[in-house]
Parts: C-alpha cells; sequence; structure tokens
C-alpha cells in the first residue's frame, strides 16, 4: 500500500490542512489550523509536504535534513520549525506561518513599504543570516521568495533550508547543486565549495532586487553594500555579515 495521498482537510498533529500557499518542485505547503483547544504550537502553523514523486530515498533524506537544520535554529529572524513526522507514508515539516514571502508582498502589497521599514527589514534579515553562519551553516538560497512576513511588518524571517549545508570541510563536494537564477554567486556556477561569502553575494543581490521592483531610490551607503556583497570576487566582499549589520545599524537614510 502507498503513501497516503495528502490534500485539503488532512489532519497531522491535531491540525488540519485548510489551504495551499506555496508550492515547488520538491515540496507543498499548506496553512494549518488546530482542531484541539490546547494546540501543540501555535494556533495557526505551516505545514510543508515532501511531494509523493519525490519519495526517493535521496529526497527524503534531504528533506529530513532540512527540517532538523532549521529545527536546530533559535532566532527572531529565523522562521521557527516545530517538528520533522512521517506519517501515512509521507514526509512533513511543521513550521510557523507567516502572512507572505517578501517578493509577493513587493508585487501585491507594496504600500506596506516605505524607505524607512525597508531598512529595518533589511537590518532584520542580515541579523538573521548572520546567526545561520554563526551556527556553522551555509543557506545557499537567500532570496526574495526566501524571506517571509507578516503584514504588519513585526515578523521578518528567514525560510527554506532545503539547500543548507552545514559548514564542515569534509562535508563540501565540488559541483553547483542549485539556487535560485539572479541570486548565485559566480564562483559557486563554477563548481567551487559553497562557503559564507556565496551567502553574502545572495544577500547582496536580494537587496538589489527589492529596491528595483520597489522603484525607490537606493541611499547611498545602501548602493555600496550592494557594490562590495556582489563583487565577482569573493575575497574582495564582506568578510562577514557583521560589516554589513555594522553599516545599516550606524548610518541613517541620506
Amino acid at each position: 500500500m502507498g503513501p497516503v495521498k495528502i490534500r485539503k482537510g488532512y489532519v497531522i498533529k491535531g491540525y488540519v490542512l485548510k489551504e495551499m500557499i506555496g508550492a515547488g518542485g520538491f515540496s507543498t505547503v499548506y496553512k494549518a489550523e488546530t482542531i484541539d483547544p490546547l494546540p501543540l504550537y501555535n494556533s495557526v502553523i505551516a505545514v510543508k509536504v515532501l511531494h509523493q514523486r519525490r519519495l526517493e530515498r535521496q529526497q527524503i533524506k534531504q528533506f529530513i535534513k532540512e527540517g532538523k537544520i532549521a529545527k536546530s535554529l533559535e532566532h527572531p529572524n529565523i522562521v521557527k520549525v516545530f517538528d520533522v513526522i512521517q506519517q501515512d507514508g509521507n514526509f512533513f515539516i511543521l513550521m510557523e506561518y507567516l502572512d507572505i514571502d517578501l517578493m509577493k508582498a513587493i508585487k501585491n502589497n507594496r504600500r506596506i513599504f516605505n524607505e524607512r521599514n525597508l531598512i529595518d527589514i533589511i537590518t532584520k534579515v542580515a541579523n538573521g543570516l548572520s546567526y545561520i553562519h554563526k551556527n556553522g551553516i551555509i543557506h545557499k538560497d537567500i532570496n526574495p521568495s526566501n524571506i517571509l512576513i507578516s503584514y504588519s511588518l513585526d515578523k521578518i524571517k528567514i525560510t527554506d533550508f532545503g539547500l543548507s549545508k552545514i559548514r564542515r570541510k569534509f562535508f563540501f563536494k565540488k559541483g553547483f547543486h542549485g539556487g535560485t537564477e539572479g541570486y548565485v554567486p559566480p564562483e559557486w556556477i563554477k563548481g567551487e565549495s559553497a562557503n559564507e561569502l556565496g551567502d553574502i553575494y545572495s544577500f547582496g543581490k536580494t537587496i538589489e532586487k527589492i529596491y528595483n521592483e520597489l522603484g525607490f531610490i537606493i541611499p547611498t551607503h545602501i548602493r555600496n553594500i550592494i557594490k562590495i556583497a556582489t563583487d565577482p570576487n569573493p575575497n574582495d566582499r564582506f568578510e562577514s555579515m557583521e560589516g554589513i549589520i555594522y553599516i545599516l545599524e550606524n548610518r541613517k537614510i541620506e
């Protein structure tokens, strides 16, 4: 007997799947609401389901690794993963629910953004990415669609650790292993090993994309961050996210 087909109405850990809120090549994400008066986690959560056509050993291993990496992280600017579960032949990641991703919000709800709160958003993402790096993890897919926000902008969080790697020398293999076009650093495309400098490049490209999509004038200090972060030569970029955070937190909008 094969795995149960997952659809709206399916129940897992006291939560019922309500609506599909995202889908990619490997997984589908549902908004889920508690059916228990004393919910195990929040009253509303997000549930990521590995596609049934991806239920091969390597894909399952990667999906579980994604969940475990994210579950190990505790930071206000990283989406909280509550649990990784196998049920009815399927694999699930139960995590914190936020309203929308940054790219969709910019396209559909641009009125919530202004020059000042944009700096705050960027700073929070920078802090989240710095925390990831300090925990020995390379995200490998920083882009505006992997930043989730609340409409009130009180929550700004990095998500999707599907490509993430633990920073151990013996762990990395040369060769390009995915990412989002337009945000992947040139050295990764050439097949060099992933490291923090590649995430810094993707972060710079993310800032540039956000400003261009909104049509805001890029302040001088933000333009300088983008220029250094996205230098084609990784050795000429910021050495870490700390330099970027320092500039963001100590410079006013010009």
